[in-house]
């Protein structure tokens, strides 16, 4: 018998080919951000702190961002083909994302795949400088901007088979909570490091491979 199964993608690196923030700093923000982002990865400032010190350094209009994202991010080849099969199969699939709304929506418009449900930070522009909302408050990670771990903690109580998919430092909180974590990249090392159970992918084809294998889909 399936498990009632619910899927959690992170955006960034995983359901991207790129990463958005990165993309947007490398062209727009100050030369420092990444002095900032190795403080954030090293613990040396949260998470939000960092966020919101590398945007309010970036010198361009939404119009630019638009522009750049859509030029410059694409996504994984093999997610569309996942994406339908999630549909066709009725699993949920949702966007968890350390990431900006503006940046998850510009980049599945362009690739015809809205609407998608996701969960993100808020850019804002406000008196010429850009800020980060985060509209989605932890009452028990103080470290995220966004602590994906919650929703997931959620889907667990309601009965569903979690599984999720990451690559990067957000992804540490919901590796430690879903029933499944499909990991690459910094987010692989440190589940192997914490001795987390975590299964080792490339693309949305590994994923599907290894649902399948399990016959969770």
């Amino acid at each position: 018998m399936k498990p009632k199964l619910l899927i959690a993608c992170d955006f960034d690196g995983t359901l991207t080919r790129q990463d958005t923030l990165v993309t947007i700093l490398d062209s727009f923000g100050s030369p420092s951000w990444r002095e900032v982002q190795q403080k954030v990865v090293s613990g040396e400032i949260p998470i939000r702190e960092g966020l919101a010190a590398e945007m309010a350094s970036v010198r361009a209009n939404r119009e630019q961002l638009i522009e750049l994202l859509t030029q410059q991010v694409g996504v994984d080849p093999a997610f569309s083909g996942f994406l339908h099969l999630t549909r066709r199969e009725g699993v949920p699939l949702v966007c968890l994302t350390g990431g900006f709304d503006l940046c998850v929506e510009t980049v599945l418009k362009k690739e015809g795949l809205w609407p998608l449900p996701y969960l993100a930070n808020r850019l804002l522009k406000d008196n010429g400088s850009w800020h980060v909302e985060f509209p989605y408050p932890s009452a028990t990670c103080a470290a995220c901007g966004h602590c994906k771990a919650d929703p997931i903690r959620g889907w667990n109580e309601q009965g569903y088979t979690t599984v999720f998919v990451g690559n990067g430092v957000t992804d540490r909180c919901p590796a430690r909570v879903a029933n499944l974590t499909f990991a690459k990249e910094e987010l692989g090392q440190w589940c192997q490091s914490q001795g987390l159970p975590w299964v080792p992918y490339e693309n949305f084809s590994d994923v599907e491979q290894e649902l399948r294998r399990r016959e969770w889909i």
